[in-house]
């Protein structure tokens, strides 16, 4: 299953408000508001990273499943594509 990245966007974002909110309160300093900036930040990158693998690896089961499929269609489009050059058509 493939992480939620918009939700895990949504979640950033909301900690990052919380974040800035106790620092308006004066219950973190600069130095801890930036600590946990970076751990939000790293959270999120670890939720990016994990889609991005993820998506490439169904891509790649994809085309070695459809493989042979995907390489006809190309086939045909490059036959089309010459036969509309041969005809003066494109």
């Amino acid at each position: 299953m493939l992480p939620d990245l918009i939700g895990a966007t949504r979640d950033y974002w909301r900690k990052l408000d919380a974040v800035e909110a106790a620092y308006r309160r004066n219950e973190l300093t600069a130095a801890e508001v930036n600590a946990q900036v970076n751990v939000l930040m790293a959270e999120l990158g670890q939720t990016r990273r994990q889609l991005l693998r993820d998506s490439w690896a169904i891509f790649q089961t994809f085309v070695n499943q459809q493989g042979e499929a995907l390489a006809g269609v190309a086939a045909l489009g490059g036959l089309a594509y010459l036969w509309l050059v041969a005809n003066g058509q494109a």
